[in-house]
């Protein structure tokens, strides 16, 4: 009896060193939904663009993104929120550029920095744009130029802001092209574009994706664009085309997503390569271009460099403003 007790205390032993050699493998990341922080209210461009790629997120990455609006203080709030949420892979936030920038360079006491993030990517571009209403004197951008030089401190340019990636590519545009205008400040592009087609402004400065329904219409006539990489199905010249020379598009709105800034690195690339795979999807390219947005994936690596690119150029104008 005793004889089998001692086999049987071997065996026992011998199954636990064996379990113990064997490796214990972490189940791949994700293993639960991802969610997904919008720092603005519902129906917004940011809201819009990141509830379509959550649409097209399950196959790619194994789990579904599930977006939280936290909208507030031109993103302050929700910026704010992702800086200091959990850096386990389980909660990025959709990011928009330049104006994070801008929140933080040009408000005081701001409680996140720019470096308490992990950029994953930008997916979605959306140009600034000169237009014009359709009976305007100007017939293309070297009659505006031409008129501000004659004219200094003549020409009322409507935008969105103030503080906005907006105003902040007028000022770029101002110092490029040595002119001078009234930036006339709007709640919004919307607000912007109403001016313009009823003849209280001479000239807007908006983002493309506003508007592109205005001038399928007829209503308004865009001069030149503030971007010189070729977009497909555009056929605005760029401001390189027309002016001959580099004007920094710095009020470009770039929108991507980003984690806390401890995230591991490689939840970061699984991140990374799941929203680049929902960008090549042909549905979602398809629906993308029926919202009129313009699709572009930029990864984790430049997309850090482009937030650091723009914090300086911000940094420059921000006497101005």
């Amino acid at each position: 009896m005793k004889k089998v007790l001692r086999s049987l205390i071997f065996v026992l032993v011998l199954l636990t060193a064996v379990c113990a050699a064997i490796p214990v493998f972490a189940a791949s990341f994700p293993t639960k939904p991802v969610l997904a922080v919008v720092p603005f209210s519902p129906g917004g461009g940011n809201d819009i663009v990141i509830r379509l790629v959550a649409k097209y997120m399950t196959p790619a990455l194994g789990q579904s993104l599930v977006v939280e609006n936290k909208p507030g203080a031109g993103g302050q709030i929700g910026w704010t929120a992702l800086a200091k949420a959990r850096p386990d892979g389980y909660t990025i936030g959709a990011t928009s550029q330049p104006s994070m920038v801008l929140v933080k360079v040009l408000r005081q006491n701001v409680p996140f920095d720019l470096n308490d993030f992990k950029y994953i990517c930008n997916f979605q571009i959306d140009p600034l744009v000169w237009v014009v209403n359709k009976d305007s004197k100007f017939k293309k951008a070297s009659d505006v130029v031409e008129y501000a030089k004659k004219n200094p401190g003549k020409l009322n340019v409507a935008g969105d802001g103030p503080q906005s990636n907006v105003q902040l590519q007028h000022l770029v545009n101002s110092k490029a092209l040595k002119m001078e205008s009234n930036f006339v400040s709007y709640s919004g592009s919307g607000p912007a574009l109403t001016a313009l087609m009823g003849n209280q402004v001479d000239l807007a400065l908006t983002t493309l994706s506003s508007a592109v329904s205005h001038i399928e219409a007829g209503r308004i006539v865009p001069l030149v664009m503030f971007y010189d990489d070729k977009i497909d199905g555009v056929d605005i010249k760029s401001s390189k085309e027309v002016f001959k020379m580099d004007i920094p598009s710095a009020g470009t709105a770039m929108r991507g997503v980003a984690a806390p800034k401890n995230t591991k690195p490689e939840d970061i690339a699984v991140l990374e390569k799941a929203f680049e795979e929902v960008t090549k999807n042909p549905e979602f390219r398809e629906q993308a271009k029926s919202l009129g947005l313009i699709i572009k994936f930029i990864g984790s690596k430049e997309s850090g460099k482009l937030v650091e690119e723009s914090k300086k150029i911000v940094e420059e104008y921000k006497p101005l403003f």
